[in-house]
């Protein structure tokens, strides 16, 4: 009789955390956008942030030449990014799941650009309330089936939802509510 593997019970993690991941995810999208590598390093080195990266963002910053591949789902996490500025209340409402996030509003709201410094930032993050990320969590994962679905049996995808966008998102959000007890490069976005 093989053993189930027993995953951690889901944890909504702390403002402070959050505010971690999207200054690291920040540094990782601005890159994959074409932000100057060595200042977003020693950036993200000089506010102690280096260890914030998952292991595939350390591989996509840390490689001379990163693959379009790379280029490509490192600017997609945009969204991501997205959803967890919402999560900290910094950003107060969403594009709808059809509409692709515009990348560059994060300098008016995150270090080093916005008037605001990297511990500041991540002091004053508040997390919006449990019931309102577990409302957000059900939302996308009911867009993320309908979405897939669509695909799935090849049925028209419904005009107010795009299955990129909402990938993103629902990642970055199971990952708040501590879906699994999961890392970021692990979350699942079950449907």
């Amino acid at each position: 009789m093989e053993s189930e593997e027993i995953l951690p019970e889901d944890e909504v993690r702390e403002a402070s955390e959050i505010a971690r991941r999207a200054l690291a995810l920040f540094a990782v999208v601005g890159l994959a956008l074409g932000a100057p590598k060595e200042t977003t390093l020693t950036w993200l080195r000089g506010e102690s942030l280096w260890d914030e990266l998952s292991p595939e963002e350390l591989k996509f910053v840390s490689a001379l030449e990163p693959t379009e591949r790379q280029r490509i789902n490192a600017s997609w996490r945009s969204e991501a990014l997205l959803m967890l500025l919402w999560s900290i209340g910094v950003v107060k409402e969403l594009p709808g799941l059809a509409e692709q996030c515009d990348a560059g509003n994060f300098q008016r709201v995150l270090p080093p650009f916005a008037d605001v410094t990297v511990n500041e930032f991540i002091s004053s993050a508040q997390r919006r309330s449990d019931d309102e990320l577990f409302e957000m969590a059900n939302e996308l994962l009911d867009s993320h089936w309908e979405a897939r679905d669509a695909r799935i049996n090849k049925k028209p995808m419904p005009a107010n939802l795009d299955i990129g966008i909402i990938q993103e998102r629902h990642h970055a959000i199971n990952w708040v509510i501590g879906y699994d007890g999961l890392p970021w490069d692990e979350v699942t976005t079950d449907t």
